[in-house]
């Protein structure tokens, strides 16, 4: 008997992160996909905001990517620095769009 994965990426999207509460759950859903083998985890490879300015120079990474293996989404989460929130974005096609260069 083969069983097939299934996803659920069509009915999420991209949030903010603005409680430990809400932070907690999306963990928990994270872990239990990778655990589950529908996502895998990459290394993050590119800054979600970079900033240049009179010879500085400054970039932010997320904290994790996921890549669906079942559809190929690509998930980036920030983990919230608390009282700074944090964000799960949604890159339906599987390639990475930076925002900030």
């Amino acid at each position: 008997m083969v069983c097939q994965l299934s996803c659920d990426c069509n009915e999420r999207e991209g949030v903010e992160i603005i409680s430990l509460k809400q932070f907690r759950s999306l963990e928990e859903f994270f872990n239990k996909q990778v655990k589950s083998n529908i996502f895998t985890e990459l290394e993050v490879e590119q800054p979600f905001y970079a900033w240049k300015h009179d010879g500085e120079h400054m970039e932010w990474f997320a904290t994790k990517w996921y890549k669906c293996r079942v559809c190929g989404c690509l998930w980036e989460v920030d983990y919230p620095d608390f009282p700074a929130i944090g964000f799960v974005r949604k890159f339906s096609d599987g390639i990475y769009k930076a925002r900030g260069f």
